[in-house]
């Protein structure tokens, strides 16, 4: 009986081990999951801030090329741009 009660024993011990042991995994699988979602909702900001720049070079390209073709205008040379400066400049 002594024999039957060490084996029990040490599978009781086994098992309480393993479930120790697949706890520890499943929470730090847990914790993984959560920074990869904290990260996936940062992609998800910085991925519409990408799309308003995207639409503002959208709307600034078309500006020019209205501008360019409705109206003949050009952006000047260096060479055409006068700075003129205000009271108390020196």
């Amino acid at each position: 009986m002594n024999r039957l009660n060490a084996i029990l024993l040490l599978v009781l011990v086994l098992c309480a081990m393993s479930v120790v042991s697949s706890q520890h995994m499943a929470r730090k699988l847990y914790s993984e999951l959560e920074k990869e979602q904290k990260q996936t909702k940062m992609h998800g900001v910085e991925y519409g801030q990408l799309l308003l720049e995207q639409s503002t070079w959208g709307a600034q390209a078309l500006i020019e090329k209205v501008a360019a073709e409705r109206l003949s205008m050009h952006a000047p040379e260096p060479r055409e741009v006068q700075v003129v400066l205000g009271k108390g400049n020196p």
